[in-house]
């Protein structure tokens, strides 16, 4: 399996050079101008830009922020649930080290701080999880917010295809021309206002 991802790697990157070499090889005379994809075949396109609507959007900043705090929240809660249970521990093991107290009520606490430890890592996971699953649900609200805005506008000025753009992403270069980020994050915000 790995060798069959190591031919097709190697045969698409001798398919870029080829194409690299096509392209290069050309004199300046024989290459043509063409319009731009949008212009060319009639289709409107437009793109937003993910990081100016991840930075600028007050709903998503509203969710980050309460988000941030119940998981600060439940951190400080598990902290604190913790230290109280190290302190229970090292009582618990100077009273064993003591020798005053009998076998049978040492076992007995040391099953009882065994539980809490138990429950303590069943109470961290449960909250990462609930944590993790409020954030997809604030991200499935936002594409949906997002979704819904893009449409109204694609309905009132017609676009066929509104791509998101972010540095780094698949897409490497936008027409500035074709942004329509601050349109989308007026209505956003408009709508979040009402």
């Amino acid at each position: 399996m790995k060798n069959l991802s190591l031919i097709l790697n190697i045969i698409l990157l001798a398919a870029v050079a080829v194409l690299f070499y096509l392209v290069l090889a050309k004199k300046p005379q024989d290459m043509a101008i063409v319009p731009p994809a949008s212009a060319a075949s009639g289709m409107k396109i437009a793109w937003v830009n993910a990081d100016t609507l991840d930075a600028r959007y007050e709903w998503l900043k509203e969710q980050k922020k309460a988000i941030e705090q119940r998981a600060e929240n439940a951190e400080k809660s598990l902290r604190s649930k913790e230290e109280s249970l190290m302190r229970d521990m090292a009582a618990f093991e100077q009273k064993a080290q003591s020798g005053n107290v009998a076998r049978a009520d040492l076992e007995k606490e040391y099953a009882t701080l065994g539980k809490r430890q138990q429950n303590l890592q069943e109470e961290s996971q449960k909250l990462g999880k609930q944590l993790s699953e409020e954030q997809k649900k604030a991200f499935n609200e936002l594409y949906a917010n997002v979704e819904i805005q893009l449409k109204t506008l694609s309905s009132q000025i017609g676009y066929d295809y509104i791509f998101s753009y972010s540095r780094g992403g698949q897409i490497l270069l936008a027409n500035d021309s074709l942004e329509i980020t601050n349109q989308v994050l007026d209505l956003l915000n408009a709508k979040k206002q009402e």
